[in-house]
Protein backbone atom coordinates (compact mmCIF):
# COMPACT_ATOMS: atom_id res chain seq x y z
CA UNK A 1 0.00 0.00 0.00
CA UNK A 2 1.28 3.44 -0.95
CA UNK A 3 2.24 5.87 1.79
CA UNK A 4 -0.53 8.08 3.06
CA UNK A 5 -0.87 11.64 4.29
CA UNK A 6 -2.62 11.96 7.66
CA UNK A 7 -4.37 15.27 8.30
CA UNK A 8 -6.51 16.45 11.18
CA UNK A 9 -9.44 18.66 10.34
CA UNK A 10 -9.78 22.04 12.04
CA UNK A 11 -13.46 21.45 12.77
CA UNK A 12 -14.59 18.10 14.18
CA UNK A 13 -17.82 18.10 12.19
CA UNK A 14 -16.53 18.80 8.68
CA UNK A 15 -13.49 19.31 6.46
CA UNK A 16 -12.96 21.89 3.71
CA UNK A 17 -11.23 21.05 0.43
CA UNK A 18 -10.17 23.46 -2.31
CA UNK A 19 -10.16 21.90 -5.79
CA UNK A 20 -8.07 23.65 -8.44
CA UNK A 21 -7.49 22.30 -11.93
CA UNK A 22 -6.29 23.01 -15.47
CA UNK A 23 -4.19 26.10 -14.82
CA UNK A 24 -2.23 25.78 -18.12
CA UNK A 25 0.57 28.08 -16.97
CA UNK A 26 3.52 29.45 -18.94
CA UNK A 27 7.04 30.39 -17.95
CA UNK A 28 6.57 33.86 -19.47
CA UNK A 29 3.84 36.29 -18.45
CA UNK A 30 3.05 37.51 -21.97
CA UNK A 31 1.97 34.09 -23.31
CA UNK A 32 -1.71 33.36 -23.84
CA UNK A 33 -3.85 30.26 -24.26
CA UNK A 34 -6.71 30.69 -26.74
CA UNK A 35 -6.64 34.42 -26.14
CA UNK A 36 -6.52 34.20 -22.32
CA UNK A 37 -3.46 35.07 -20.28
CA UNK A 38 -3.55 31.94 -18.12
CA UNK A 39 -0.84 33.18 -15.73
CA UNK A 40 -2.89 36.28 -14.98
CA UNK A 41 -6.19 34.40 -14.68
CA UNK A 42 -4.61 31.91 -12.25
CA UNK A 43 -3.24 34.80 -10.20
CA UNK A 44 -6.71 36.37 -10.13
CA UNK A 45 -8.26 33.10 -8.94
CA UNK A 46 -5.69 32.79 -6.14
CA UNK A 47 -6.23 36.43 -5.13
CA UNK A 48 -10.01 35.97 -5.05
CA UNK A 49 -9.80 32.81 -2.97
CA UNK A 50 -7.43 34.49 -0.51
CA UNK A 51 -9.71 37.53 -0.33
CA UNK A 52 -12.59 35.32 0.80
CA UNK A 53 -10.45 34.34 3.80
CA UNK A 54 -11.71 30.77 4.04
CA UNK A 55 -9.57 28.16 5.77
CA UNK A 56 -9.04 24.86 3.94
CA UNK A 57 -7.83 21.55 5.33
CA UNK A 58 -6.55 20.32 1.97
CA UNK A 59 -5.94 21.51 -1.59
CA UNK A 60 -6.39 19.02 -4.43
CA UNK A 61 -4.92 19.95 -7.83
CA UNK A 62 -5.93 17.65 -10.68
CA UNK A 63 -3.59 18.29 -13.55
CA UNK A 64 -2.77 20.24 -16.69
CA UNK A 65 -0.68 22.58 -14.59
CA UNK A 66 1.38 23.95 -17.48
CA UNK A 67 0.92 24.63 -21.18
CA UNK A 68 4.53 25.06 -22.28
CA UNK A 69 6.05 22.07 -20.47
CA UNK A 70 8.50 24.23 -18.54
CA UNK A 71 9.81 23.77 -15.01
CA UNK A 72 9.37 27.51 -14.52
CA UNK A 73 5.61 27.18 -15.01
CA UNK A 74 5.44 24.41 -12.38
CA UNK A 75 7.40 26.68 -10.04
CA UNK A 76 4.84 29.41 -10.66
CA UNK A 77 2.03 27.08 -9.60
CA UNK A 78 3.86 25.83 -6.52
CA UNK A 79 4.85 29.32 -5.40
CA UNK A 80 1.25 30.53 -5.54
CA UNK A 81 -0.21 27.47 -3.83
CA UNK A 82 2.29 27.76 -0.97
CA UNK A 83 0.65 31.10 -0.10
CA UNK A 84 -2.23 29.15 1.47
CA UNK A 85 0.00 27.33 3.97
CA UNK A 86 -2.26 24.31 3.39
CA UNK A 87 -1.27 20.75 2.38
CA UNK A 88 -1.64 20.24 -1.38
CA UNK A 89 -1.82 16.91 -3.21
CA UNK A 90 -1.76 16.62 -6.99
CA UNK A 91 -2.31 14.56 -10.13
CA UNK A 92 -0.87 14.76 -13.62
CA UNK A 93 -3.02 15.74 -16.59
CA UNK A 94 -2.49 14.95 -20.25
CA UNK A 95 -0.47 18.16 -20.75
CA UNK A 96 1.90 17.47 -17.85
CA UNK A 97 5.51 16.31 -17.63
CA UNK A 98 5.42 13.96 -14.65
CA UNK A 99 9.19 14.05 -14.07
CA UNK A 100 9.24 17.85 -13.97
CA UNK A 101 6.23 17.86 -11.63
CA UNK A 102 7.83 15.49 -9.16
CA UNK A 103 11.08 17.42 -9.19
CA UNK A 104 9.57 20.87 -8.69
CA UNK A 105 6.72 19.97 -6.37
CA UNK A 106 8.95 18.01 -4.01
CA UNK A 107 11.13 21.11 -3.63
CA UNK A 108 8.05 23.12 -2.64
CA UNK A 109 6.70 20.48 -0.25
CA UNK A 110 3.62 19.70 -2.33
CA UNK A 111 2.77 16.18 -1.22
CA UNK A 112 3.05 13.35 -3.74
CA UNK A 113 0.82 11.09 -1.59
CA UNK A 114 -2.17 9.62 -3.43
CA UNK A 115 -3.94 8.58 -0.22
CA UNK A 116 -5.05 11.17 2.33
CA UNK A 117 -6.65 10.31 5.66
CA UNK A 118 -8.59 13.47 6.48
CA UNK A 119 -9.81 13.69 10.05
CA UNK A 120 -11.32 10.55 11.56
CA UNK A 121 -13.95 9.99 8.88
CA UNK A 122 -12.71 10.52 5.32
CA UNK A 123 -10.38 8.82 2.84
CA UNK A 124 -9.20 10.81 -0.20
CA UNK A 125 -7.82 8.75 -3.10
CA UNK A 126 -6.08 10.24 -6.16
CA UNK A 127 -5.99 8.11 -9.31
CA UNK A 128 -3.52 8.64 -12.14
CA UNK A 129 -5.38 8.59 -15.49
CA UNK A 130 -2.54 10.07 -17.56
CA UNK A 131 -1.49 8.26 -20.73
CA UNK A 132 1.81 9.69 -21.92
CA UNK A 133 1.49 11.34 -25.32
CA UNK A 134 -2.31 10.97 -25.46
CA UNK A 135 -5.17 13.35 -24.67
CA UNK A 136 -7.50 10.60 -23.43
CA UNK A 137 -7.30 8.93 -20.04
CA UNK A 138 -6.92 5.34 -18.87
CA UNK A 139 -6.65 3.66 -15.48
CA UNK A 140 -4.01 0.95 -15.62
CA UNK A 141 -4.50 -2.39 -13.93
CA UNK A 142 -2.02 -1.39 -11.24
CA UNK A 143 -3.91 1.85 -10.62
CA UNK A 144 -7.23 0.02 -10.31
CA UNK A 145 -5.63 -2.45 -7.91
CA UNK A 146 -4.18 0.45 -5.92
CA UNK A 147 -7.71 1.87 -5.62
CA UNK A 148 -9.21 -1.45 -4.54
CA UNK A 149 -6.46 -1.97 -1.96
CA UNK A 150 -7.01 1.52 -0.55
CA UNK A 151 -10.72 0.79 -0.12
CA UNK A 152 -9.96 -2.52 1.59
CA UNK A 153 -7.37 -0.94 3.88
CA UNK A 154 -9.78 1.71 5.22
CA UNK A 155 -13.22 0.05 5.14
CA UNK A 156 -14.75 2.31 7.80
CA UNK A 157 -14.02 5.60 6.06
CA UNK A 158 -16.17 7.54 3.61
CA UNK A 159 -14.35 8.01 0.30
CA UNK A 160 -13.77 10.93 -2.05
CA UNK A 161 -11.89 10.16 -5.29
CA UNK A 162 -10.11 12.47 -7.74
CA UNK A 163 -8.67 11.95 -11.22
CA UNK A 164 -7.88 14.19 -14.18
CA UNK A 165 -9.99 12.74 -17.00
CA UNK A 166 -13.76 12.70 -17.10
CA UNK A 167 -15.36 9.26 -16.64
CA UNK A 168 -18.84 10.47 -17.60
CA UNK A 169 -19.62 11.92 -21.04
CA UNK A 170 -19.60 15.70 -21.01
CA UNK A 171 -22.10 16.20 -23.82
CA UNK A 172 -19.37 17.71 -26.04
CA UNK A 173 -18.51 15.31 -28.85
CA UNK A 174 -14.99 16.68 -29.34
CA UNK A 175 -14.20 16.46 -25.61
CA UNK A 176 -15.68 13.00 -25.21
CA UNK A 177 -13.11 11.61 -27.63
CA UNK A 178 -10.65 12.32 -24.79
CA UNK A 179 -12.66 10.69 -22.02
CA UNK A 180 -11.41 8.08 -19.53
CA UNK A 181 -11.40 5.12 -21.93
CA UNK A 182 -12.05 2.40 -19.33
CA UNK A 183 -14.53 4.29 -17.21
CA UNK A 184 -16.57 1.07 -16.93
CA UNK A 185 -13.86 -0.34 -14.63
CA UNK A 186 -14.14 2.67 -12.35
CA UNK A 187 -17.92 2.53 -12.50
CA UNK A 188 -17.90 -1.10 -11.38
CA UNK A 189 -15.83 -0.26 -8.31
CA UNK A 190 -18.15 2.62 -7.44
CA UNK A 191 -21.23 0.42 -7.84
CA UNK A 192 -19.79 -2.17 -5.46
CA UNK A 193 -18.60 0.28 -2.80
CA UNK A 194 -21.31 2.43 -1.19
CA UNK A 195 -18.64 4.15 0.93
CA UNK A 196 -17.51 6.04 -2.19
CA UNK A 197 -19.47 9.25 -1.72
CA UNK A 198 -17.75 11.59 -4.19
CA UNK A 199 -15.78 11.67 -7.45
CA UNK A 200 -14.14 14.77 -8.90
CA UNK A 201 -12.13 15.62 -12.03
CA UNK A 202 -10.90 18.44 -14.28
CA UNK A 203 -9.93 18.18 -17.97
CA UNK A 204 -13.18 19.44 -19.50
CA UNK A 205 -12.96 23.08 -18.30
CA UNK A 206 -16.62 23.01 -17.25
CA UNK A 207 -18.81 22.84 -14.17
CA UNK A 208 -20.78 19.59 -14.20
CA UNK A 209 -22.52 17.66 -11.45
CA UNK A 210 -24.15 14.21 -11.51
CA UNK A 211 -25.34 11.45 -9.22
CA UNK A 212 -23.40 8.41 -10.46
CA UNK A 213 -24.83 5.36 -8.73
CA UNK A 214 -24.27 6.03 -5.01
CA UNK A 215 -21.91 9.01 -5.29
CA UNK A 216 -21.84 12.69 -6.18
CA UNK A 217 -19.73 13.15 -9.32
CA UNK A 218 -18.52 16.54 -10.51
CA UNK A 219 -16.10 18.43 -12.73
CA UNK A 220 -14.43 21.69 -11.83
CA UNK A 221 -13.85 24.69 -14.12
CA UNK A 222 -10.39 25.70 -15.25
CA UNK A 223 -8.60 28.68 -13.76
CA UNK A 224 -8.19 29.98 -17.31
CA UNK A 225 -10.27 29.44 -20.47
CA UNK A 226 -13.60 27.58 -20.36
CA UNK A 227 -15.06 25.22 -22.98
CA UNK A 228 -18.62 25.81 -24.17
CA UNK A 229 -21.03 23.16 -22.83
CA UNK A 230 -23.02 21.06 -25.27
CA UNK A 231 -20.86 21.85 -28.30
CA UNK A 232 -20.29 19.16 -30.93
CA UNK A 233 -17.08 20.70 -32.27
CA UNK A 234 -14.48 22.72 -30.39
CA UNK A 235 -15.98 25.92 -28.97
CA UNK A 236 -14.98 28.29 -26.20
CA UNK A 237 -17.30 29.90 -23.69
CA UNK A 238 -17.32 33.70 -23.53
CA UNK A 239 -19.74 33.69 -20.57
CA UNK A 240 -18.01 31.53 -17.96
CA UNK A 241 -15.20 33.05 -15.91
CA UNK A 242 -12.17 31.24 -14.49
CA UNK A 243 -13.09 29.39 -11.31
CA UNK A 244 -12.53 26.77 -8.63
CA UNK A 245 -14.53 24.38 -6.48
CA UNK A 246 -14.95 24.19 -2.71
CA UNK A 247 -15.98 20.90 -1.10
CA UNK A 248 -17.31 20.30 2.40
CA UNK A 249 -16.99 16.76 3.78
CA UNK A 250 -19.31 16.24 6.72
CA UNK A 251 -18.80 13.82 9.56
CA UNK A 252 -22.12 12.14 8.69
CA UNK A 253 -20.71 11.12 5.29
CA UNK A 254 -22.48 13.76 3.22
CA UNK A 255 -20.87 16.19 0.78
CA UNK A 256 -21.70 19.78 -0.12
CA UNK A 257 -19.89 21.47 -2.98
CA UNK A 258 -20.07 24.70 -4.94
CA UNK A 259 -18.19 26.30 -7.81
CA UNK A 260 -17.00 29.89 -7.49
CA UNK A 261 -15.68 32.21 -10.16
CA UNK A 262 -13.75 35.47 -10.22
CA UNK A 263 -15.74 38.71 -10.33
CA UNK A 264 -15.38 41.37 -13.02
CA UNK A 265 -14.06 38.83 -15.50
CA UNK A 266 -11.89 40.43 -18.18
CA UNK A 267 -10.35 37.15 -19.38
CA UNK A 268 -12.19 36.79 -22.66
CA UNK A 269 -11.10 34.00 -25.03
CA UNK A 270 -10.47 34.30 -28.76
CA UNK A 271 -13.63 32.69 -30.12
CA UNK A 272 -12.12 32.32 -33.59
CA UNK A 273 -9.82 29.54 -32.34
CA UNK A 274 -10.76 25.99 -33.39
CA UNK A 275 -8.46 23.95 -31.16
CA UNK A 276 -5.31 23.91 -29.11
Amino acid sequence: MASFLQLSNRNKNYSNILHITDTHLFSKDNNVLLGVNSNASFSSVITEIKRRNKIFDLIVATGDFVQDGSKEAYIRFATNIRKFNTPCVWLAGNHDNYIFMQDVFSNYQLASNKIVLLGDKWLIVLLNSQVMGCAYGFLSKSELNFFKNALQSYPDREVLVFLHHHPIKSGCNWLDQHILKNSDKLEQIIQNNPKIKGLGWGHIHQNKKYIWHNCLAFSTPSTCVQFKPGSYDFQLSSDDAPGWREIVLNIDGSIQTNVYRIHNNHFKPDLSQNGY
